[in-house]
């Protein structure tokens, strides 16, 4: 299939818009005699006037070619092999083209390697493909051409490449076209690479959120089909993509997406029911500022800590979840019922989204402490709870909770504000926060033993 090729002269794209590290490893991959392009959501974004918050490049060099071309470089990835070339304030990802994921596989009790740096990997072997029994691909490590490469990505608008050989666009399948109407447009059947890679519906959602596009009318028909095989989605990935809809700038745009095409109950079961049929119209109002309010960090360039985002997400179920405890058991403490509700929540989410315990942790720390902030009677208290690490965070959902409530408490916060301004250093005893879980003892042996 001939490609569509914009020469520079009809594009937009200028190299002053790309990274200086991007541009040097391109370079050199040309230099060294391989195919060097941009590809992906950068190529794309730059299209569209915006500018990319990273850029990926392929090549037809293999993940050994690239690490003799680079002494930076270090090869990661168990389901593809990657080569992650490093410089001192960026990472450039560098993929080798890729074929279609097609004709004989790998057994999937075949060995899959790790994703610590390895060198030695079979790479005359064109076929390194394991698909489990639910179509979800494991391994996919099968080198192709750029065309085929172009058309195993996830959506149209993604698989244009920029050759910095004579800075052109190339375009095998209508990327150009979609972005013109701008719509997401999934190639090949919907249906079919939604089963290979689950996540792909909730990226569209998050592009035609972020990029102002519209979903096409197949692709959005097969997330609804399909919605269900979010069940086989990698839980640590599910955490990692839940918080760039987070970063986006359009979390607001997102969320009544997920609610639409019922993503939502796929991905925060638990969370999805409340919402629904147990939130209060005051609760949701305070849901959705919290999401304007992430969208408005965004807009101002601040990036809020994972434990604040996910708590601005959580926190009015979290609350309900803890009244409903404290109404079955009333000789419970708030804070035990706190701790107690984050912990059946994230017992209920590990099912979709697994969030690390030390994520967990913070996001109780931040809820529970809420009520300390109208404590101001014992100095010593005080001084502790201004030299806790999360204390910064704790403030903002303080500042953000009086606000959405509509009890803004303007004195109360400027006191504590002032307080954290002037607060000395802690001391070595402050510096180490107690522990939420006891430490278990260790138990010692017997004299005996211990010959």
């Amino acid at each position: 299939m001939e490609p569509t090729i914009l020469q520079r002269s009809d594009h937009c794209i200028s190299r002053k818009n790309i990274s200086k590290n991007a541009l040097t490893v391109l370079y050199r991959l040309n230099e060294a005699g391989f195919k060097g392009y941009l590809a992906g959501g950068c190529v794309r974004d730059l299209m569209l006037g915006k500018q990319p918050k990273d850029f990926d490049v392929v090549t037809d060099a293999t993940p050994n070619e690239i690490k003799r071309c680079f002494r930076n470089c270090r090869l990661i990835g168990r389901r593809f092999r990657l080569a992650h070339v490093m410089f001192r304030d960026e990472i450039i990802e560098v993929a080798t083209f890729r074929a279609p994921t097609s004709g004989p596989l790998i057994p999937e009790d075949s060995e899959e390697g790790d994703e610590e740096e390895s060198t030695e990997i079979t790479e005359n072997v064109r076929r390194d493909v394991i698909i489990n029994e639910d179509g979800v691909v494991i391994r996919d490590n099968e080198y192709g051409t750029p065309e085929e490469d172009a058309f195993r990505r996830d959506f149209t608008v993604n698989a244009l490449f920029y050759d910095i050989a004579d800075f052109s666009i190339i375009d095998y399948i209508g990327g150009l076209e979609d972005l013109k109407r701008r719509v997401i447009h999934c190639i090949g059947d919907p249906d079919v690479r939604y089963q290979e890679d689950p996540v792909r519906m909730i990226r569209a959602v998050r592009f035609a959120a972020s990029l102002d596009l519209q979903i096409e009318e197949n692709t959005y028909q097969a997330i609804l089909r399909q919605k269900e095989q979010m069940f086989h989605a990698s839980h640590a990935r599910m955490y990692e993509e839940i918080l760039k809809f987070f970063y986006s700038g359009s979390m607001e745009s997102s969320f009544t997406k997920w609610v639409e095409t019922g993503l939502l109950d796929m991905m925060f079961p638990g969370f999805a029911d409340w919402y629904r049929n147990q939130a209060s119209p005051s609760e949701k109002q305070w849901h959705a500022q919290a999401l304007q309010q992430l969208d408005k960090w965004k807009s101002h360039g601040i990036k809020a800590s994972q434990e604040l985002a996910y708590a601005l997400f959580l926190t009015p179920y979290i609350r309900a979840v803890r009244d409903e405890l404290i109404t079955a058991n009333e000789t419970i403490s708030p804070r035990n019922a706190c701790m107690e509700a984050v912990q059946q929540i994230q017992h209920v989410l590990a099912a979709r989204v697994l969030i690390p315990k030390r994520i967990a942790f913070r996001i109780f720390d931040l809820v529970s402490s809420q009520d300390r902030f109208q404590d101001r009677h014992n100095q010593q208290r005080i001084v502790r709870f201004l030299h806790r690490s999360y204390f910064r965070d704790a403030l903002v959902l303080f500042k953000f909770d009086a606000l959405a409530t509509g009890n803004p408490q303007t004195d109360l916060i400027k006191i504590w504000t002032e307080d954290l301004k002037q607060a000395p250093p802690p001391s070595p005893s402050q510096r180490r926060e107690r522990p939420h879980k006891p430490r278990r003892r260790r138990r010692r042996r017997p004299p005996q033993a211990r010959n």
